[in-house]
């Protein structure tokens, strides 16, 4: 079930004019943590006020007065996309293929196990949500301004990114400096430049330096600066990024980086603004504030000798913790949004269209690179859009072999050994199962329909696979 399904929420309609059939359903789904209404007839389900909230709709088809099949066509006139689950005995296998293909969702044949039913259930509310935040982002796509999406430029309107958000209005009134701590990709940088933006330092530089792309004495030249001829290459004199930034905010990316040596130096900035460029005696005064960034847990780094005590409880007078993008996983459709609208601005194209399907491949995601991963996701999404479709999601240096059975459009050579491959594995599947339908759908872990679909179009009977 998708991360954003939760079934305490969820709301299932179950109608079954068998009081105990209903009945037992329902104290079932109940355990699963569902929130259930139970109706004795179609009509009465009508009746119900919050029926287009329901998350999916279990009926019966042979019901007195309005049958299931004609329940199903009511609540598509209706406008309604609640995903329905139709059960049937063994004799109406065809009047479930005609509900299929008139709106349902999936049928279950009678008599059913309950894993069956559940997977069943657990597919349809995923997919309810599932349509919710597809809706919800195509709406956010074309209305919803950046500022409405978050504050001082910034994507996210979760608990986790409001507590930061309050946390840059606090760093911003100080002086102080301000450790900002994250893994790689959650956007520590955008924090420091939101920090610096909100001060009263907004309108002087904004330095950044990458301490761990630096080796030690060219850092510490980038830093300090150095007078002509202080080393080799040492042509002429220099100002240091802390000069260029005196007034402004000096950026530390990587801080756990810095030499004990540099540490020692900007010790001594931070305390009383003096920097001492490589070969000169005679400091610079510099009022520059300094802001930190990293991504290891210096406390460790300090245990073990590679970062001074003194100097980690200088730069870590205010720490802010920006959350990783698995923690405030809400956050992940109005980040779909804004990545394909600035990617499509960027490379010049429509915004293309993301399905369901996509979008909850997203959502599933545990984004192990953040939102970088997620920016960089989008950015090859647009790049390889098709018609107005965005292109599929590959996950960056994961196993993609989960997308082998995703067919190329077209025809050719790889869509035939793909539809090749595909069959044969419905067929094993079938084979492992007796070919029983629901058993094998649910090991292949799609629906009932997908799978008689796949069963037509490799010409595959579940009778010449039972014993």
């Amino acid at each position: 079930m998708s991360r954003q399904t939760d079934p305490d929420k969820a709301i299932i309609a179950v109608v079954d004019d068998d009081e105990a059939t209903r009945v037992s359903i329902g104290q079932m789904l109940r355990l699963r943590g569902y929130r259930v209404e139970l109706f004795a007839s179609a009509e009465s389900a009508l009746t119900w006020p919050a029926l287009s909230e329901a998350d999916c709709v279990i009926s019966d088809i042979k019901m007195p007065g309005m049958d299931g099949e004609a329940f199903l066509a009511e609540i598509r006139r209706r406008g309604l996309r609640n995903p329905a689950l139709m059960v049937t005995g063994h004799g109406d296998v065809a009047m479930a293929v005609r509900c299929l293909k008139n709106g349902a969702y999936d049928f279950i044949e009678k008599p059913f196990d309950d894993d069956v039913l559940l997977a069943g259930v657990g597919r349809a509310v995923e997919k309810t949500a599932l349509s919710r935040e597809a809706e919800d982002l195509r709406r956010k796509v074309g209305a919803i301004s950046d500022q409405e999406n978050g504050r001082f430029g910034m994507v996210g309107v979760s608990k986790a990114m409001r507590d930061v958000y309050d946390q840059i209005e606090v760093a911003a009134r100080s002086r102080a400096p301000v450790l900002i701590s994250g893994e790689t990709g959650v956007g520590k940088e955008l924090v420091a430049r939101a920090i610096h933006d909100q001060s009263p330092r907004a309108g002087k530089a904004f330095v950044p330096v990458n301490a761990g792309a630096l080796a030690g004495s060219v850092l510490e030249s980038e830093l300090f600066g150095h007078k002509r001829g202080a080393f080799t290459g040492a042509d002429s004199d220099r100002d240091g990024r802390l000069v260029t930034a005196s007034g402004g905010t000096l950026l530390l990316d990587e801080v756990e980086s810095l030499s004990v040596k540099a540490q020692v130096q900007l010790l001594r900035v931070l305390e009383d603004g003096l920097v001492y460029p490589v070969g000169r005696d005679i400091p610079i005064e510099v009022d520059v504030r300094i802001l930190a960034t990293t991504k290891e847990d210096l406390e460790d780094k300090v245990r073990s000798g590679e970062m001074r005590k003194d100097f980690y409880h200088r730069i870590m007078v205010l720490n802010i913790q920006t959350p990783p993008l698995r923690e405030r996983s809400e956050d992940i459709p109005l980040l779909v949004a804004h990545f394909l609208r600035c990617s499509a601005e960027r490379n010049g194209v429509q915004v293309p269209h993301l399905t369901e399907t996509e979008l909850g491949e997203l959502l599933r995601y545990n984004w192990p690179g953040n939102v970088r991963e997620l920016k960089n996701s989008i950015e090859r999404m647009v790049i390889t859009a098709r018609d107005g479709a965005a292109g599929a999601f590959i996950q960056e240096g994961g196993d993609d072999s989960a997308r082998l059975l995703s067919l190329p459009p077209g025809t050719g050579r790889l869509r035939s050994e793909l539809e090749r491959t595909e069959g044969t594995v419905i067929a094993s599947a079938l084979r492992e199962n007796n070919g029983e339908v629901s058993s094998t759908a649910l090991s292949l872990g799609i629906s009932r329909r997908a799978l008689y679909e796949r069963m037509k179009k490799y010409g595959l009977s579940r009778d010449d696979y039972r014993e």
